[in-house]
């Protein structure tokens, strides 16, 4: 129980003695009972309730003492007594069954005391409270309340009174059912791996209730489950801080509370939990630095402290002892230095995430010596250097280094021993050299990655490739044709190869490329003439931009049958004559630049009814009106987003002398005048790794952006 000795002194001087309790009468025990309930549902303080614990037991004691009196004397006691004693052991029995009962919750009380805090216990609502509640009235188990955790049975009581503690306290009236607070044994209160599992002494082995809307702080009860070797509450909404009771738990394996809103820094008491093979909390709002406790934890195979955020310093160097590790995920924290050499002495290691931080320095010669590594995770760093130490790992099969600041000159060396590569990032730094055509050849690869670079030469000739699907390379300086050969990626889907110096013609073996859904080609020197026929075999494209390619005639009516477009962008050409109605069949369209062309006639209704279409740049073209000759103000109204906030809608709409009449426009360009470069709408077209390379979201400029799903 809680409490110091002077306070357990104050209580004890405030009990009757045995001769005042044995002076009562029934009609005082009935006065007392009556009593000690009230001061039950107001729950005072635990002094008073603790003396009332003991009255009750002392007075049930000498209650039974009683009862073996009277039914002694009951047998000696003639005939003409046994109406009068019939209706007096009436009365004795439901006195009887009802001091029992509040012997039972008096038991319980003071046996929970040394589990829970007497005062929680005593609280109204509380989580405890009600699953003391639930253990003595509602379970259907209706077990004996033990009087010692050393009796047989005490395990049991203890262990679904803490699993219910557990269940008020994380909400779990919202969680997924899993059996729990049913009837049946508490080792069966789960769904497959979900919920309780149990070692073969019946207790609980396994307490996995990942993404199950878990919501509230982790209850100190949790300590008490001394037979845990997983711990399993990620994804859910967990907040506080890790309760130091865990630290009881010396038989964890797993500890992992991923995805949650913990908060506090990382516990040092961890590095005592020295059977831990899984420690993860990444994704939750840790402050601090990785202390250097967690260097005991021999046994660890996964450490995981990434997107917290708030974890900064430098790797400690105790962490050199984890040499069991295989996996290390700190990536999104604010952890600074140099990658340390010692990182090299874990062997076992198959994925090393530090992305995000802030490491300097070049990449350890060590690091070579990890041949079992198969992910790599160094981009968003200050990192220097070359990539050549990491052209030993051949069992590599990501690797993201982008956003750092290596240099090297590639060759028909570069990374030719990663054959098993699967992803392969390195934009965003100062690679130098002509692209090797043996890249393409690692028939494994999926991900090809390397745009913001200073990469010159041409393209190579492309060989068949069966498993290529994202290809970028904009924002370097390759020039030439395209070669034909290009068709040869198969199963491509995102190509981009804008802002580089490509000549020639568009290549038509494009046509035949029917599975890409991303083709970036602006900002290029190509070959005049008009939007090429052959993407029209395309129907699968979502993003088209051919922005500053000197596409000049009319824009071919077939666009319309493009209609997984959402983004087409047709900026800086020499395109004339009308806006074919058929883009009003663009039914996915939202985004739409048409800025700085030749193009005349009226806007066609059908385009300004597009139901998705936040985006529309007319400025800069011969247009001469909204849908009709005649304008109606009205008109504007059939536009679900344009002209609302948020949306882009410019023309040549401004005053003193309007090209056109545009109320709903928000940008009003002057006649002749270059309203925008386009520059704010040049999509940004790096799509993210973390999102298997999906687009989550479309940025124009620091104050255009917009969230869509992939």
């Amino acid at each position: 129980m809680y409490g110091n000795d002077e306070e357990e002194e104050r209580v004890h001087d405030q009990l009757p003695t045995v001769e005042q309790i044995h002076s009562k009468s029934r009609h005082d025990l009935t006065n007392v009972r009556s009593h000690i309930d009230t001061i039950r549902k107001k729950r005072k303080t635990y002094i008073l309730i603790a003396g009332i614990i003991i009255v009750v037991l002392v007075l049930s004691i000498s209650i039974g003492v009683s009862r073996s009196k009277r039914s002694k004397n009951n047998g000696s006691n003639d005939s003409s007594n046994n109406s009068s004693n019939n209706q007096n052991e009436v009365e004795g029995v439901d006195s009887e069954d009802s001091f029992d009962s509040l012997a039972r919750e008096s038991l319980a009380l003071q046996f929970l005391g040394t589990i829970s805090s007497p005062i929680d216990l005593l609280e109204v609502g509380s989580s405890q409270q009600r699953a003391y509640e639930w253990i003595l009235d509602s379970d259907a188990l209706r077990l004996n309340v033990p009087k010692s955790l050393e009796e047989v049975g005490a395990n049991k009581f203890v262990s679904r009174y803490v699993l219910a503690v557990l269940f008020f306290e994380l909400n779990g009236s919202a969680w997924n059912d899993v059996g729990f607070l049913s009837g049946v044994d508490e080792c069966s209160w789960n769904v497959g791996d979900i919920g309780v599992t149990c070692n073969q002494q019946l207790e609980p082995q396994s307490l996995n209730l990942s993404l199950n809307n878990l919501k509230g702080t982790i209850p100190a009860e949790i300590g008490v489950l001394s037979s845990l070797e997983i711990l399993a509450l990620g994804g859910n909404r967990i907040e506080g801080t890790l309760p130091l009771q865990v630290e009881s738990l010396r038989k964890l394996k797993t500890l992992n509370l991923y995805g949650n809103v913990l908060t506090g820094p990382i516990p040092t008491w961890l590095g005592k939990l020295s059977n831990l093979e899984w420690l993860s909390m990444s994704a939750n709002t840790l402050q601090g630095s990785i202390p250097d406790e967690l260097g005991s934890l021999s046994k660890l195979e996964l450490l995981g402290f990434e997107k917290c955020k708030g974890i900064g310093g430098s790797i400690p160097d105790t962490l050199q002892n984890l040499t069991d590790l295989e996996r290390i995920y700190l990536s999104y924290n604010e952890l600074e230095g140099s990658i340390p050499q010692w990182i090299g002495n874990l062997t076992k290691l198959k994925l090393l995430g530090l992305s995000n931080n802030k490491f300097s320095s070049s990449i350890p010669n060590s690091l070579s010596n990890i041949a079992s590594l198969t992910s790599l995770f160094l981009d968003d760093n200050d990192l220097t250097g070359d990539l050549s130490v990491i052209e030993s790992l051949s069992n590599l099969e990501l690797l993201l280094v982008e956003d750092n600041s290596f240099e090297q000159s590639l060759d028909s060396n570069f990374l030719a021993s990663l054959d098993k590569l699967r992803i392969l990032d390195a934009s965003n730094n100062k690679l130098k050299g002509s692209l090797p055509s043996h890249l393409f050849q690692m028939d494994k690869l999926q991900v090809l990655d390397l745009h913001g670079n200073e990469i010159e030469g041409n393209l190579p000739d492309f060989p068949i490739h069966t498993e290529l699907l994202f290809l970028s390379l904009y924002e370097n300086s390759i020039g030439g044709n395209i070669p034909p050969s290009i068709s040869n990626l198969k199963i491509l889907t995102h190509l981009d190869l804008s802002t580089n110096n490509f000549t020639g013609v568009i290549p038509e073996s494009f046509g035949s490329m029917l599975t890409l859904t991303y083709l970036f080609l602006a900002l290029n020197t190509f070959d005049a003439g008009p939007i090429p026929d052959h993407l029209q075999n395309i129907t699968s494209l979502r993003e088209l931009s051919l922005k500053g390619t000197s596409r000049s005639g009319n824009i071919p009516d077939w666009i319309g049958s493009l209609q997984s477009l959402i983004l087409l962008d047709l900026d800086n050409n020499n395109l004339m004559g009308a806006i074919p109605g058929s883009m009003g069949n663009l039914r996915n369209l939202n985004f739409l630049m048409l800025n700085r062309n030749q193009l005349t006639g009226i806007v066609p209704i059908e385009i300004h009814k597009l139901p998705q279409l936040k985006i529309l740049l007319l400025d800069n073209n011969d247009i001469s009106g909204l849908g009709r000759e005649v304008i109606d103000e009205d008109f504007c109204d059939l536009i679900p987003y344009l002209g609302k906030s948020g949306s882009v809608f410019t023309s040549d709409c401004a005053t003193p002398a309007p090209e056109l009449e545009c109320p709903c426009c928000n940008v009003c360009c002057g006649d002749g005048t270059v309203c925008n470069d386009g520059s704010d709408f040049l999509a940004n077209h790096d799509l993210i790794w973390e999102y298997n390379y999906d687009r989550l979201k479309w940025v124009f400029s620091d104050n255009v952006i917009y969230l869509l799903g992939p």
